[in-house]
């Protein structure tokens, strides 16, 4: 099954939060749940996978391993996560993209929220590393 994008207002999300039972569940097995249906298996949106590490992240020929510290600085702000079993954990949020997360804390000037190519801006530090790479030169 293919799942596409949906956008949802803060108050939408932060109920869908309220109702998680464990970080492996997704926003669509809660919607699922609420509304009766029968539970899918479902791989992670946009693609990214938990990869054959247990906890990692692995999409487009890169693999984070639970623990990789994430960091992004846009418009005057740093903005720093985690990857914590196979998502990324950045601002009280959980995304599975570079892209979705570097969009859910990019804001542009006058506040509003920023649609940006996440590979461009994160960096990232493995747990076995005391070293930040730019997550773009580790694609393939």
């Amino acid at each position: 099954m293919q799942l596409r994008p949906v956008e949802v207002d803060v108050e939408v999300y932060r109920f869908l939060e309220s109702r998680r039972t464990s970080f492996s569940q997704t926003h669509n097995d809660i919607l699922r749940d609420l509304a009766g249906l029968q539970p899918v298996k479902s791989s992670p949106s946009n693609g990214a996978s938990n990869g054959t590490d247990q906890g990692a992240w692995s999409w487009k020929g890169v693999t984070l391993p639970n623990g990789t510290k994430l960091r992004m600085s846009y418009n005057g702000q740093t903005h720093s996560g985690e990857i914590i079993q196979g998502a990324w954990h950045v601002g009280g949020a959980i995304y599975r993209t570079p892209s979705a997360a570097a969009g859910g804390v990019a804001r542009s000037k006058k506040g509003s929220p920023v649609s940006l190519d996440g590979w461009g801006y994160w960096e990232i530090k493995r747990p076995d590393s005391d070293r930040w790479v730019q997550i773009d030169k580790l694609r393939k």
